[in-house]
């Protein structure tokens, strides 16, 4: 895996890093194409999963603008995006990479908890 880091001008240290999606986060909807029918219709999946007959988990998903992977910028309590991956980010000079970190996206923090809806 390749990964770089930098300070950015308040004296942060950011690591860089290319994050590649796994095929079940790059699903944006539990959905199933039917291969026979080429008009594009869909088969909606409900209950059971039909391999065993339990019931299907939630799969994580990631928006549509990551699915084919994004630059991780980190530092000390921040996490940003970029989406698409820059072509050669791996060879990009300090002061690219610092560009392109005040052009990510903050990433949303998992919390680990559980909203109820009522």
């Amino acid at each position: 895996m390749n990964h770089a880091t930098f300070k950015d001008p308040l004296g942060r240290i950011w690591d860089v890093w290319q994050v590649h999606p796994s095929a079940a986060e790059r699903r944006f909807v539990d959905r199933r194409v039917n291969d026979e029918d080429l008009t594009g219709t869909v088969e909606r999946r409900t209950g059971l999963e039909r391999r065993g007959g339990v019931r299907k988990s939630p799969r994580a998903s990631v928006a549509e603008e990551f699915a084919y992977g994004w630059l991780c910028f980190e530092t000390a309590g921040e996490k940003r995006r970029l989406a698409p991956v820059p072509e050669g980010w791996d060879q990009a000079n300090k002061e690219t990479l610092q560009q392109w970190c005040s052009l990510a996206k903050p990433a949303r923090r998992n919390t680990g908890t559980v909203k109820k809806i009522p």
